[in-house]
């Protein structure tokens, strides 16, 4: 007689997450992405992705110069998320930045 050994597969990307390993790579992903965030511009599009704010609150925040930008040619706008993240928590209640 043979035990049968293999195990069942994780059902979908959320199956994964239990499994110690695979957070630990989500996590170290994770990481590193935020290590890169630091290093480069993101475009308005992955600003309001990242912010649970509209695209016209994005607009006041930088005509009011709430938030740091960088306008290349025409209509492009660029921000450094680091920068940004710091001028968001200076405004914060009881900050101390």
């Amino acid at each position: 007689m043979s035990k049968n050994t293999t195990q069942s597969e994780p059902l979908g990307e959320d199956a994964k997450i239990n499994e110690p390993n695979a957070l630990r790579a989500r996590i170290q992903t994770s990481n590193n992405e935020r290590q890169a965030d630091r290093e480069f511009f993101i475009t308005e599009t992955e600003l309001l992705r990242r912010l649970p704010v509209s695209r016209r609150t994005l607009f006041q925040w930088r005509t009011s110069g709430k938030i740091p930008f960088v306008r290349l040619s025409g209509r492009r706008l660029l921000f450094h998320w680091t920068s940004v993240e710091a001028a968001l928590l200076r405004q914060q209640k009881g900050a101390t930045l």
